[in-house]
């Protein structure tokens, strides 16, 4: 039975930015990540994938709110009478200066990584409130409620240094990686696959192609390259 863990998204070629309306829209094609300083100050790095939509100018009163499909690190300008807020496929953040990751592609659990300061995260009609504390991670079930767990930050800020770095991870969620910055549909021929743990460092800017041939050089799973798709299958050595 095939189980895909990810699946190729509708993307531009290029870094493309529009406005209307007062509103910016960013969005970045595949294995590309690009910087920008909002109106109030806070940095933001948008990852490959992904989009991000903000206003020209924030309002001098309310909140700072901004929209966000696929993943970006926030580093938000202190501002205590104006809450920042990432709204995020069903979840939103909200936090008053901090620095923390938001991983929301569409088809994926959403999650919150927090590296400093403190959050807040709900589901997009606040029915469930969590607040988190730095080095936690917060998921999103699919019931709208939240799960509070260790984050494994070296993964997480990974794809922030241009890197793979994986300690002892699953090889489903490295996979979800590896196709969520390539853009490329992930498909696994095993189930007891999904579960088969590793250690994977590797850096971004090399291909996919050499990214599928490190991960067949371990020896763990046959990886191909079919059609746009990687395909994962048990491992069968030649004798």
């Amino acid at each position: 039975q095939d189980i895909e863990i990810f699946a190729a998204l509708d993307v531009p070629e290029a870094i493309i930015t529009s406005e209307s309306n007062g509103r910016i829209t960013l969005s970045t094609p595949p294995a590309t990540t690009t910087q920008i300083t909002l109106d109030d100050g806070t940095q933001v790095t948008l990852s490959a994938n992904s989009r991000l939509e903000y206003p020209k100018q924030f309002p001098t009163e309310g909140t700072r709110e901004v929209h966000l499909t696929g993943e970006a690190r926030f580093e938000v300008a202190k501002d205590a009478e104006r809450p920042f807020i990432v709204s995020s496929c069903k979840m939103q953040t909200q936090v008053l200066g901090t620095v923390f990751d938001v991983n929301a592609y569409p088809g994926k659990v959403a999650a919150v990584t927090l590296f400093q300061g403190r959050v807040r995260v709900s589901d997009e009609k606040q029915t469930q409130q969590k607040d988190i504390l730095p080095g936690q991670q917060a998921i999103l079930s699919e019931d709208n409620g939240f799960t509070i767990s260790e984050a494994q930050l070296t993964a997480t800020e990974g794809w922030t240094k241009g890197e793979f770095s994986f300690d002892d991870a699953e090889l489903a969620e490295i996979m979800k990686s590896v196709g969520t910055w390539y853009n490329t549909s992930i498909i696994f021929h095993s189930a007891d696959l999904l579960k088969q743990r590793i250690h994977f460092r590797f850096p971004r800017t090399t291909s996919l192609e050499e990214v599928v041939q490190a991960l067949n050089d371990l020896g763990i799973a046959k990886l191909e390259q079919k059609k746009g798709k990687v395909i994962i299958s048990d491992y069968s050595p030649k004798h």
